[in-house]
């Protein structure tokens, strides 16, 4: 395995060059083998090399037309890390989704994407919209990732809706998530400092906002406490 000397060491290049795939193809969303060589500056043939390992060991899975998307598998090293944040919200996130009739889940930031942890879908409804977890989008677009960025300090030129969201302490969106689908999101700040948000995600017209965003302060505010 070819190695290159940088900053803290010896490190893996092939390491480096598969890990900057697997953030390539995180970054832009489904992609091309070409698209990511591209990307990397890299022979295509390298960089199908990496891809394959990549969905071989489940980080990258590829859609019905054969571009590469992030897989599953770092949804559960994310999980690993967050154990504490995820056992402990999961009850929460679900009397919200039980209570509102609505799918509801619980995002953190990853680098700058918002990704789900944690997703329910009420019984009672056959209809549920279905948001997986390991759902990610940048966190600039839609009410989950404008929520997590109005948990954090203020930034230069950041959207005038984060700085409303800390304001009100809510945050609705449509279409920017899910299209045609409505979003309303609030900022949560655990305990031990992971930043989050919790949300629901709903048919416009279906459900009344007051209501929802009662439930979803309530559920951040006991999630605050643990």
């Amino acid at each position: 395995m070819a190695v290159s000397e940088g900053k803290a060491g010896v490190t893996s290049q092939t390491l480096e060059r598969g890990l900057a795939a697997l953030e390539v193809v995180a970054r832009t969303g489904p992609c091309s083998a070409t698209d990511v060589a591209q990307a990397l500056g890299l022979h295509r043939s390298i960089t199908y090399r990496l891809l394959t390992t990549l969905e071989t060991r489940g980080y990258l899975e590829r859609d019905d037309v054969g571009r590469y998307q992030v897989g599953l598998a770092p949804v559960m090293v994310a999980a690993a890390v967050r154990r504490d944040l995820r056992s402990i919200a999961e009850p929460i996130v679900r009397r919200v989704a039980e209570e509102l009739n609505t799918t509801a889940f619980l995002v953190v930031p990853q680098g700058e994407e918002a990704l789900t942890l944690v997703s329910i879908e009420p019984v009672e409804s056959p209809s549920a919209i279905t948001y997986r977890p390991g759902l990610r989008h940048p966190l600039t677009r839609g009410a989950p990732g404008l929520a997590v960025l109005a948990a954090l300090p203020p930034q230069d030129e950041e959207r005038p809706e984060v700085t409303l969201t800390r304001e009100l302490g809510y945050v609705r969106t449509t279409g920017e998530v899910v299209p045609g689908l409505s979003a309303i999101a609030v900022p949560v700040v655990p305990r031990q400092g992971q930043v989050a948000s919790l949300c629901v995600m709903f048919i416009p017209g279906t459900l009344d906002d007051k209501r929802a965003v009662d439930a979803l302060v309530a559920a951040a505010d006991e999630l605050h406490g643990q």
